[in-house]
């Protein structure tokens, strides 16, 4: 199918409205908030980098490169379907026109394909879902792989990336699908900076949790050999021989949640209790969904541990001289309960409740109170309130993953987790200065002079930007009065 190229002219087509010729097509310029994602996610290199990916097939007579930034477009759109996205994205003119779809493609459609013998069928303009859908099948994993890293790097190459605090979790996304991420959990909103999908009955915990090593060996190499200095994790993700490997390999220092099953914490609650600080009291104010409540928890802690044997034998590997670990314990303290009348002489019919295990913590790093560490601890819980409920429920994710292919879904989570970092940004200060150099920049120089919803008219291979008054006049109908803002032709004094 042909492309009809405009170039810009104001002139010419002024003059061909003024001679009462019909424009060749009128479009909106495009605002709102996709529209400065949109604007963000091309700034940041992600639409150029998705164009570009690698495909083990090409599909004739539509542009891979448009397939693909649309596809990277969709997550930005609030329906989570495949088919619900595009339904909502193929009536944005101005927005397809950014992706690289020409006029033609957007009225007739790319290709023949997906017509009904009534005429094409507007779900399939300029592409039908499906077609988008089997675009995901032919990007193979290596590529989507690249993709997040050169994503990643663009956010670290632009100091977006600020703070050496990290986080890894695990969650499942599906049927047998599980998503491991890492995450920045000391920025000013938490950014992921890698992320693996397991399929079927994988487990992330492997020899020396090989997820977790994987994941911080990617992130040190995009980030640089510094971006890391302290990694917060549930013992899952973490064995001895990584605590070993991040400490005496990498520098890196880690604080690890240990569960109460384990041997290691039974044996560091007796080192606590003979040659431990003894139990401390705190209170700090924590914001449990928007709601702030006062909490009292008590800390105890004790160092030079040399408990656990996998840690001490791979950390002597590395050349460590005298390894050890520090280990701590946090434990609720209830509320004072309220005065009640005397209690009567019935004995109460229920036993009272067990109260939970004190929580506890070990790390390669002496911290000096068991409270420190708690509070060192707790921006762990961004990876599950922040990151994972918002992919799952804000983005869809776990409903939603557009197809039952593991491959689609792998293609899904990339492009998800990428606008989600885009997103982030866009919300942080940071973020909301580097979209007013992108889409923002150009709505506040056009938006004086054009109003708040430009068009956009193509008319004798030009086309040109107008404001709706503007627009009016040249057809002969001016309005008799004006909103926009007049400006002061005398300088002020």
């Amino acid at each position: 199918m042909e492309r009809v190229w405009y170039r810009q002219d104001r002139a010419v087509v002024e003059a061909a409205l003024r001679a009462g010729e019909r424009p060749d097509l009128a479009t909106p310029l495009g605002a709102g908030v996709v529209d400065e994602l949109l604007g963000l996610h091309e700034d940041l290199g992600i639409l150029e980098a998705a164009g570009e990916l690698a495909v083990t097939r090409q599909r004739a007579g539509i542009d891979n490169a448009a397939l693909l930034r649309t596809l990277a477009t969709l997550p930005f759109v609030s329906e989570g379907s495949l088919s619900g996205a595009t339904a909502v994205l193929f009536r944005e003119p101005a927005l397809l026109l950014r992706l690289g779809w020409s006029p033609i493609e957007i009225r007739s459609g790319a290709n023949g394909r997906h017509r009904h013998p009534d005429g094409r069928r507007e779900e399939s303009l300029p592409c039908h879902p499906d077609t988008l859908r089997d675009m995901l099948r032919r990007v193979p994993a290596e590529a989507w792989a690249a993709l997040q890293q050169r994503g990643v790097r663009e956010l670290y190459a632009r100091g977006l990336l600020r703070g050496t605090v990290y986080a890894i979790d695990g969650s499942g996304i599906g049927p047998d699908l599980r998503l491991v991420s890492l995450v920045c959990v000391s920025a000013e909103r938490p950014i992921v900076v890698a992320w693996r999908l397991l399929e079927g009955a994988a487990s992330e915990k492997g020899r020396e949790a090989s997820v977790t090593r994987a994941l911080i060996e990617q992130t040190l190499a995009v980030g640089g050999a510094d971006c890391i200095r302290l990694l917060l994790a549930d013992a899952l993700y973490a064995d001895g021989p990584l605590l070993a490997w991040l400490k005496h390999a990498k520098g890196i220092d880690a604080l690890v949640r240990l569960p109460a099953d384990r041997r290691l914490y039974s044996e560091a609650q007796v080192a606590v209790g003979l040659d431990g600080q003894g139990w401390t009291r705190h209170r700090y104010t924590r914001t449990v969904q928007g709601h702030k409540t006062l909490r009292t928890v008590e800390a105890a802690a004790a160092g030079r541990l040399r408990l656990w044997d996998s840690f001490v034998d791979a950390a002597t590997s590395h050349g460590a001289a005298d390894p050890a670990l520090w280990v701590g314990f946090i434990r609720d303290v209830p509320p004072d309960s309220p005065t009640t009348d005397p209690p009567t002489t019935d004995p109460p019919t229920t036993d009272p409740a067990e109260p939970e295990p004190p929580l506890a913590l070990v790390s390669t790093r002496p911290w000096p109170t068991g409270f420190a560490a708690y509070q060192a601890y707790r921006p762990r819980w961004h990876i599950e309130n922040d990151q994972f409920r918002e992919l799952k429920e804000g983005w869809d994710l776990e409903r939603q993953r557009w197809g039952r292919d593991p491959a689609v879904a792998l293609a899904r989570l990339t492009l998800t987790c990428l606008a989600f970092n885009t997103a982030q940004l866009y919300r942080s200060r940071l973020g909301a200065a580097l979209a007013g150099r992108a889409i923002r920049r150009l709505r506040r120089s056009t938006r004086a002079s054009l109003g708040p919803a430009p068009a956009v008219i193509y008319l004798r291979g030009c086309y040109a930007v107008f404001s709706l008054e503007e627009l009016l006049a040249l057809l002969g109908r001016p309005p008799r009065d004006s909103l926009l803002p007049q400006l002061s032709r005398t300088p002020t004094p």
